[in-house]
Parts: structure tokens; C-alpha cells; sequence
């Protein structure tokens, strides 16, 4: 990886990567009723819902196509296939392959991507691509996600609710209509395109303290086991 500093400096090539699962079945948002009404009813699409993993991919400044196992979703997005829904080690080559893709990764122009330490992720195949093509991983230590990666601080929770939001206007539409893995992808598009926003990007970026870089972002507190 190049260290010249010039590549770094404002932030755009410096990725983070992470996974969301999206399934079938929403989770209800809260409902105003009157008071002394005892009885509030809210259908949710069936008792179990089928997962689909959505992986996401930011810079400090916009966000990538998304990688997913389903169709109808945002423009670029790569079609993946999985038996148990999740990410595995031999899908995750793949996303690799499209993350140098829409970032025009090379060893001219190299990239950091951030992303957790989770097992499918340490996948020697995906980490002997990325070198190939100029990009310099970095995983994160475990229980940390929360603090240091960006999609977790700033952005994971608003693409949650409004994923939601969207699974609980198709049932609005669709009485009595089950979600299946076919309308995932229609509801990440309005996720993502709502939660996505350049504010919010450069928020996670900044409270992590990566972008701009802070390395006393972090109070004494933060670092304290809890009981």
C-alpha cells in the first residue's frame, strides 16, 4: 500500500464494510392509540421470517453498491447466493471482487477497507485479491464494532427502521400478503437510499475517530470492562 499521504487525506479512500441481516419479517415500530383503548393490533408479515444478509460498503463520503442475496435492489448491487442466508467465507471472495470494482481499487490507487474479524471474513482467497488489487485490510478486534466501525454508529440503526418502515407499507398495500425473499431487495433500495446520506456517512466516520482522524476520540470510560 502506498503511503503517500495525498491518497488519504480527504477520506474517500478509506472503506468500511459491514453486514445486516434483513429479513422476511419486520420489526413492528411503536403505535399511538388513545388512551383506554386495550387493544392496539399491528400483522407483521408471517410468525418466521427467511434471512437475506445485506452488506454494506461506505467511504468516508458516500456509500457503494450493496451486496445482497436477492434482486429488485439498488442499482449495482451484486447478486449473491448462500444456503443459510448469511455471509460464508466462500461468498465473501466475491464482494471483495466488487468492492475493488466500485472503488477502483489498484496498487496505483489503493484503498483501506475496515471491516470486523468475523470468521467469513478471513477468507485467504478474498485477502490474497485485495492485495492483488492495492487494497489494505484492517479488522477490527472483537466487541469493538460498536465504537469503531462506522456503519454500526451512525447508520446501521436508521437503515434498521427505515427497512421496517418499508416492510410495513407493503403489508399495508398487500393485505394479508406474506413478504418473501423477492420483495427484500425493494425495501433495502428505500433503506439504503434513505439511511445512506452523506451527513450520516461522515457523522460514523468522525465519531469513530477514523475520518477525520482522532485518536483521542475515545474517553478514559470508554475503555473500562462493564460488571
Amino acid at each position: 500500500m502506498s503511503t503517500n499521504p495525498e491518497y488519504f487525506q480527504d477520506g474517500c479512500r478509506i472503506y468500511n464494510l459491514d453486514e445486516t441481516s434483513t429479513t422476511t419479517v419486520q420489526k413492528c415500530a411503536k403505535i399511538l392509540a388513545e388512551k383506554g383503548i386495550k387493544q392496539v393490533s399491528k400483522a407483521v408479515s408471517a410468525e418466521r421470517g427467511t434471512l437475506v444478509t445485506t452488506c454494506c460498503i461506505i467511504n468516508a463520503g458516500h456509500a457503494l453498491p450493496p451486496a445482497m442475496m436477492t434482486q429488485n435492489a439498488p442499482g449495482g448491487t451484486l447478486g449473491l447466493v448462500s444456503s443459510s442466508g448469511w455471509m460464508t467465507s466462500e461468498v465473501f471472495p466475491q464482494v471483495i471482487k466488487h468492492f475493488i470494482k466500485y472503488s477502483h481499487s489498484t496498487k496505483e490507487n489503493p484503498s483501506l477497507l475496515i471491516y470486523d474479524n468475523h470468521q467469513s471474513h478471513i477468507s485467504i482467497e478474498a485477502i490474497r485479491t485485495a492485495k492483488e488489487n492495492g487494497v489494505t485490510v484492517l479488522t477490527l478486534p472483537p466487541h469493538c464494532s460498536h465504537k469503531l466501525q462506522p456503519l454500526d454508529v451512525s447508520i446501521c440503526f436508521s437503515f434498521k427502521s427505515f427497512y421496517n418502515s418499508a416492510v410495513d407499507a407493503w403489508m399495508i398495500k398487500n393485505r394479508g400478503g406474506t413478504v418473501t425473499i423477492y420483495e427484500i431487495g425493494e425495501f433495502v433500495s428505500v433503506a439504503h437510499d434513505r439511511a445512506m446520506t452523506p451527513q450520516n456517512i461522515k457523522s460514523g466516520f468522525k465519531k469513530t475517530g477514523i475520518f477525520p482522524f482522532n485518536d483521542r476520540v475515545f474517553s478514559d470510560e470508554d475503555f473500562l470492562p462493564s460488571c
